[in-house]
């Protein structure tokens, strides 16, 4: 779907998951440079800013979440490509056309204001998973001291797969902004005012997803934390488990042996007796409790 929208210093067109044929229409009619049709149609473009010489169109491209509501935490780029009167936003995700269209009901005086508008709203997103992500991570970190499920190693597991998902994005993002700070002071006709401005909130921007790209830093170094610990606790368990398994084979091995030697066709003790089978029952309780009783002075079988 192509929306166009006409202010009064430049043109916005918005493309929400456009056709090969429609962003070919887009091409055409607006003369943005062949190339930038790739970044537009391609749901795997990592984070860019670049700028093409003979048309003096710009782009740039980040990632952003696709669909905050979801649990999977995946992303998925968006474009946005500009000249002085001209700005081309693709998106291929409804959620991020929503975001992007909500923050863009206003009048912007300017493309680079309006692109701005557009790359604060994106970053929201970002720091509402990081809450999340942060909530869940502490209350992984809380059940140490409780049973650990498979419930709680999926858990662990998703969260290990979305924080590489979004330091990802927000690594490759940050450097389309450094990026993005050269090729519209370089390329954008602006006021000594408005250029100032622009880079001041360029700057505010960069501030924002380094502390954002730190957050998820620490909180990937809390998942994996968590998940050491899991380790150890489950090992220590199998450990426990293999111990306990161990004790009761050796314990449970002894009647056998007993019943074993009065099995066989030879004289022993009390054999031709008629309370033979006391005496054996009395001889393997006497075994199993001399078992017991060396078992829990061996320091190998302690906890």
């Amino acid at each position: 779907m192509i929306k166009i929208h006409k202010f009064d210093t430049y043109t916005w067109v918005e493309a929400i998951s456009p056709t090969e044929d429609e962003l070919n229409d887009i091409t055409i009619d607006y003369r943005a440079p062949a190339k930038f049709k790739g970044y537009m149609l391609d749901r795997h473009e990592q984070p860019r800013a670049t700028f093409d010489d003979l048309s003096g169109f710009s782009a740039l491209v980040v990632r952003a979440i696709a669909d905050p509501k979801q649990s999977r935490m995946l992303t998925s780029p968006i474009f946005l490509g500009f000249s002085n009167s001209l700005l081309i936003t693709v998106c291929h995700a409804q959620e991020q056309a929503k975001l992007v269209s909500d923050h863009s009901k206003l009048a912007y005086d300017s493309v680079a204001e309006h692109i701005l508008a557009i790359l604060f709203a994106l970053i929201s997103p970002f720091f509402d998973k990081l809450d999340e992500i942060s909530q869940k991570a502490e209350k992984l970190e809380g059940m140490h001291n409780r049973a650990i499920s498979n419930h709680s190693l999926d858990e662990l597991a998703a969260l290990k797969t979305s924080l590489v998902y979004l330091r990802s994005a927000t690594a490759g993002n940050l450097i389309a902004l450094q990026e993005l700070q050269a090729t519209i002071k370089d390329n954008l006709k602006m006021s000594p005012e408005l250029a100032s401005k622009t880079n001041e909130s360029i700057g505010d921007l960069l501030i924002e997803y380094k502390q954002c790209q730190t957050m998820f830093d620490v909180v990937g170094d809390v998942v994996r934390e968590t998940e050491s610990a899991f380790g150890n606790i489950l090992n220590n368990k199998l450990n426990q488990t293999m111990q306990f398994l161990t004790i009761w084979s050796l314990i449970l091995a002894i009647p056998p042996i007993v019943s074993g030697f009065y099995g066989m066709n030879v004289k022993l003790p009390f054999a031709g007796r008629g309370e033979a089978w006391f005496y054996t029952v009395v001889l393997t309780m006497v075994m199993v409790l001399l078992m017991i009783v060396y078992i829990k002075k061996d320091r190998r079988f302690k906890k």
